[in-house]
């Protein structure tokens, strides 16, 4: 009997679907057509495997190595924050325009 014909039990829930992120990186090499990389793309490739990535596959191109990592886990919560909706109005906290003897001047300029 296929799985997908079996009756299930009350109350349970299906097989969900797995969360996974694909990032494909260019990473080049000191010298082309070798496997050797520069200190910027070692470091990367470095810290994408200490965050969890795991590289899936790996192909040669003449100034760079193509490299294709995966990561599992669950989806995150909320990928962006909202943004924050605009206010009303806004008020000046200090009022703007006069000087002290009353003859303009705001924002910079020469004092008198």
């Amino acid at each position: 009997m296929p799985i997908a014909a079996r009756p299930r039990p009350a109350g349970t829930l299906g097989r969900m679907a797995d969360y996974r992120e694909v990032r494909v990186e260019r990473l080049y090499v000191k010298v082309p057509n070798t496997d050797k990389l520069r200190k910027g793309a070692a470091g990367q490739h470095r810290y994408l495997l200490a965050d969890g990535w795991r590289e899936m596959e790996r192909s040669q191109e003449p100034d760079h190595v193509r490299v294709r990592y995966e990561r599992t886990g669950h989806p995150p919560l909320k990928a962006r924050l909202p943004r924050p909706e605009k206010e009303q109005f806004r008020f000046e906290r200090r009022p703007r325009g006069q000087g002290r003897d009353g003859r303009g001047g705001g924002r910079g300029g020469p004092r008198r």
